[in-house]
Formats: C-alpha cells, sequence, structure tokens
C-alpha cells in the first residue's frame, strides 16, 4: 500500500524536505520525497498497519512552521519513478520534537547541551567582570551554570549572552525602564497571555520552529502594573538552545517574561560566552492576519538561496520588492501592480507588463518645511487659506510647534514620512521623531468601524501616473480637526483611507492596465490592521500576492 503525504510548504529553503527525510529513515520506511512548486510530497510504501504506525509518527515528529500552509494525505496506486532531488537545508533545525526530546533527556548524550550535535571541543564560560567563574565541561557543569545564571536574572542582573553568531543582553522585565529597544522574551508558551492580547494562530506562530516575534497589544492588566510604558510590544519565546534551557529555569524562578535588547545598548556585569552555540544574527519578525496570512517583516534566515542573490541585482528597494513579489508568486507573464509602501525607502506604485516591462507610476514628495507645507495650503485656494487661519486661531500652540520643527532632509519620499508630518500638523505628536508611530498607534487603538474619509488623491486626479497631492493629504485633516474629531478617530481615518486609496487605485489599474495581480510590498503594511483592511477591500476583485518567503521589505 502506497501513501502520498502532500504538504503546502510555501518556501523553497529546503527544511521541510530536510525534515521528511530525516523522519522517513528514522522509522525505517520506504519512501520517496518530490516537489511541485510550493507542494512538497512524501510517498511511503509499507503495509496498511505499518503505514498507520506513520502517519501517527509523522504527526508527532513535525514541528509547526510559518511556511507550512496545509496538508492531505491520499492513497496512490504507483510509486513514483521520479528521481528525488533534495534542496540544500539553508537554516539550522532546532526546535524539533526530535531535537527537544535529546536535550531534555536525562539518558541522552545531548542532555542539557545548548547545542544539536555532539561538539568535542565546546566551549561556554560565565564570567564576571572578565573573570571567568565557570568553564563547563559537562552535564553537571551546564546544569550548575544554568542555575546560576537564572538565579542572578531572577535577582535583578542583567547578562550578556554571546553565541557564536549573535550577542545579546537579557534581564526581568522590570529590569527595562532603561532600555530604549527591546524584544520580550516569555518563558514558556502558557503565561503569553499574562501580558498580552494573542489570537490563536499568532500563539501557534510563537510556538514555531522559526520562532519569530510579533507585535502585540499589552492587555489592559498588565498595563495596570506599570512596568512597561509601551502599549505594544514585540514578543517571542526562546530561540537558541542556551536560552531554551534558561527559560525553563527561569519560569520554575516565577519569572515569566524577559527583555532582550543588543549588547551595545546594555552594559552588564555578567557575561556567558557560548562559542558553539549557534544563535540567530537575524531573528524572524512577522505579524499573522486574522485569515492566516502570515507577513515576514524582516529575516532572511530561512529565505532560499536563490531568492536572496536575486535581490542583489537591484539597487532600487521597490524594484527589489516588486521583483521578488514576481519571482515567488511566478507573476512574469501576467500584468501586475505592486504598491511598495515603506518606512525606510521612497514608495512607489508600479505596474509590469511582457510589453512594456516595469513602470514607474506614482511617487510620494514630501514637503522640505512645514513653512513651506502651509504655505502651499494656502496657496491652494481662498477656502484654504481661511482654513489655515482658523487653524492658527484655535491651535495656535500646535501650529507654532509644527512651524518650529525641522523635517530632517534625508527622509525617505513616502506615506511613513507623510503621517509622521501630518502627526506634527495635528498635534498628535510634539516631534517628528516617533510622529508617524503615534498616529498608527492610536488608529490601532480606535474602537471604531469607520473613520473620517481623508483626501487620499494623486496630483492629476484623472491620471495613472502622478505625484501623490500631499497638500489635499494634510488639508482635509486639518479640516476634520477643526470641527471636533478627536485624535484616535483621525488617525484611524488615515489609516482606512490608505486602504480605500489602494483599493480605488487597484480597480483603476485592472480597468485600465488589465492588471490581474495586485502585488503588496514594504515595512508600512506590516502593521496589522492596515493591512487587513487592504486585503479585506482588494479580495472580491483581486488576487493579492504577499512575499511567502523573503521579508516584506528589502
Amino acid at each position: 500500500m502506497i501513501l502520498a503525504f502532500n504538504f503546502n510548504y510555501v518556501s523553497k529553503n529546503g527544511v521541510l524536505e530536510s525534515l521528511l527525510k530525516e523522519i522517513a529513515v528514522d522509522f525505517n520506511i520506504t519512501h520517496k520525497i518530490l516537489r511541485k512548486d510550493s507542494i512538497v510530497t512524501l510517498y511511503v510504501d509499507d503495509e496498511e498497519s505499518r503505514l498507520g504506525a506513520f502517519a501517527d509518527y509523522l504527526s508527532t515528529s513535525l514541528p509547526l512552521s510559518i511556511f507550512f500552509k496545509s496538508s492531505s494525505v491520499e492513497v496512490v496506486e504507483d510509486f513514483p519513478l521520479d528521481e528525488e532531488v533534495l534542496p540544500l537545508m539553508v537554516a539550522p533545525i532546532t526546535f524539533t520534537p526530535k531535537q527537544l526530546a535529546l536535550v531534555d533527556n536525562a539518558d541522552s548524550k545531548m542532555y542539557l547541551f545548548p547545542f544539536t550535535q555532539p561538539l568535542e571541543n565546546s566551549s561556554t564560560s560565565l564570567f564576571e567582570n572578565d573573570q571567568e567563574l565557570l568553564h563547563v565541561k559537562n552535564t553537571l557543569d551546564y546544569e550548575n551554570m544554568y542555575e546560576r545564571v537564572a538565579t542572578l536574572i531572577a535577582g535583578g542582573e542583567i547578562i550578556t549572552i554571546q553565541t557564536r553568531n549573535s550577542s545579546y543582553s537579557i534581564g526581568k522585565i522590570e529590569n527595562a525602564q532603561h532600555v530604549n529597544d527591546f524584544e520580550v522574551i516569555a518563558t514558556d508558551l502558557s503565561v503569553v497571555e499574562r501580558m498580552v492580547v494573542c489570537q490563536e494562530n499568532e500563539m501557534k506562530a510563537l510556538a514555531s520552529l522559526e520562532r519569530p516575534a510579533i507585535r502585540f497589544k499589552v492587555n489592559a492588566l498588565y498595563e495596570q502594573k506599570g512596568i512597561l510604558e509601551q502599549k505594544r510590544v514585540f514578543m517571542r519565546l526562546f530561540d537558541d538552545l542556551l536560552l531554551y534551557q534558561l527559560c525553563k529555569k527561569l519560569f520554575e524562578k516565577g519569572v515569566f517574561f524577559l527583555f532582550r535588547t543588543a549588547t551595545p545598548t546594555c552594559k552588564t556585569k555578567y557575561c556567558v560566552i557560548a562559542e558553539s552555540v549557534e544563535g540567530n544574527s537575524e531573528p524572524l519578525r512577522v505579524s499573522v492576519l486574522e485569515n492566516g496570512t502570515i507577513l515576514l517583516l524582516n529575516g532572511t534566515h530561512y529565505a532560499s538561496k536563490e531568492l536572496k542573490e536575486s535581490l542583489k541585482k537591484f539597487d532600487e528597494p521597490s524594484h527589489a520588492s516588486f521583483v521578488s513579489l514576481m519571482q515567488e508568486h511566478q507573476l512574469f507573464d501576467l500584468e501586475s501592480t505592486c504598491f511598495y509602501l515603506s518606512k525606510m525607502h521612497d514608495d512607489r506604485i508600479m505596474h509590469y507588463s511582457k510589453e512594456h516591462g516595469m513602470l514607474n507610476l506614482v511617487s510620494f514628495p514630501v514637503p522640505v518645511s512645514f513653512a513651506e507645507l502651509f504655505a502651499r495650503i494656502e496657496q491652494s485656494g481662498e477656502s484654504a487659506r481661511r482654513l489655515i487661519q482658523n487653524y492658527k486661531e484655535q491651535f495656535a500652540h500646535v501650529y507654532t510647534c509644527a512651524i518650529n520643527t525641522p523635517i530632517p532632509q534625508d527622509v525617505p519620499k513616502n506615506i511613513y514620512t507623510l503621517w509622521a508630518i501630518v502627526s506634527v500638523v495635528l498635534g498628535l505628536s510634539k516631534t517628528f521623531e516617533g510622529a508617524a508611530e503615534q498616529l498608527i498607534e492610536n488608529a490601532e487603538d480606535y474602537g471604531g468601524e469607520k473613520g473620517p474619509r481623508i483626501d487620499y488623491y494623486l496630483e492629476k486626479e484623472d491620471a495613472l501616473s502622478a505625484d501623490f497631492d500631499y497638500v489635499r493629504f494634510v488639508r482635509s485633516g486639518i479640516s476634520y480637526k477643526l470641527a471636533g474629531t478627536d485624535d484616535n478617530t483621525l488617525s484611524f481615518g488615515y489609516m482606512e483611507s490608505l486602504a480605500y486609496f489602494i483599493t480605488d487605485t487597484a480597480d483603476a489599474h485592472r480597468e485600465n492596465l488589465s492588471a490581474k495581480n495586485i502585488a503588496l510590498g514594504g515595512a508600512f503594511l506590516g502593521y496589522k490592521r492596515l493591512s487587513e483592511m487592504v486585503c479585506k477591500n482588494l479580495k472580491p476583485n483581486h488576487t493579492i500576492c504577499f512575499n511567502r518567503e523573503l521579508p516584506i521589505d528589502q
């Protein structure tokens, strides 16, 4: 009897094929692994009773993965004749049931070891101010080190961890008050919801093989404790085996949350140097949408080599993003439109066809100063001049603050920068730095479903190719501010109206340019509430393409 297990695995990083091969070999069953596009098929041949046992073994041996979408099994008549060709695995596989059993089983040679393979010359040491306190040589030494380090952390110390290819500092979340940029590490999956609002599909992503971080809203109960100033945090589980063992000890001691930050930002007295531990120099961050779509925000650790190589061919980030989307979704023979909305680079709306290639259609200029912005608004008509005059009178302090706030000359020309500008104009933020994030946080906190309609138009309204009209964009917000619209409602209006602008433009491209697919890229779309609104509006009439294994921004 022959069974075919089909897995929809959207990355070509070789991880799934490698896992299936290991599982089949361990079970000692006749097998073959083939791939077509995103479908990886494992064929196994044996007696019916043994196939049932293998199916059970397979289900307990395969870890969750953010690239794994669905699976099915069927009975087939013939074993395939095609030659099995397994891709090279691009990343080490650490958090599998098999590997965790090896380091957790007291009878295993790898018991408590923070690496996946036996190493003769492994070196791990604990230091205090450059003086070695403990040099690890065996299992007992590791047990002592984990206990000592966990006790130090529980007592309020911050510890630096240096692995083979990464370095970070960790401490109790209560000690993060003076650390500017950090992630939260939950010491166990069971405690995640004590701090943040988390959906079931986000919980599964946290526990996946890739151990990504996800941006969560801090829940009301935890916010009341006054431990964190932030309303939203990036949280993950342990993502190397050394941290895994430490988290188990800390969880036992009642320490449920750690902060982790890059070592240059945090000076520490104690340090663990673990030269053989495989740390992740580029940890993954993802956004998990309600429909199950997972957007990779950063980290190329699990992307296939050919995709990473293709990015090097483009100097313009928007073009690299569009081509990566076309490559992952095989769009080179189809007319497609790409909305590239970044935070670090210039935004673009682009179109591709075989006949004309890639065309830049829409760019997003920004004013050089707030004085220029207000002057351009006043020049757009008599009603606009009166609008600014009323604004100066009713919100004199906000207007003065904006006029005296410089716009950095190196800011990218994108919607994110324009949101920062409008945030200062409307008094949501007193400084340019962090202004866009304040508007975004306001919009995410808004409890309603509808906001005011903000003007997102091109300078030439009926054209397919023109610059974005930032004058009307800012002016409409000022009008609502004068009408008494509160900050959260107004902020949500900017977010919701952007989603409608993308949909309206996509509809126009479908009608006038025969665009059959809408590609979405850029870090700005990593904000969950925005991307979900965009997807909801686009879905009825368009095929939506996000990156599958590369980050949404390049």
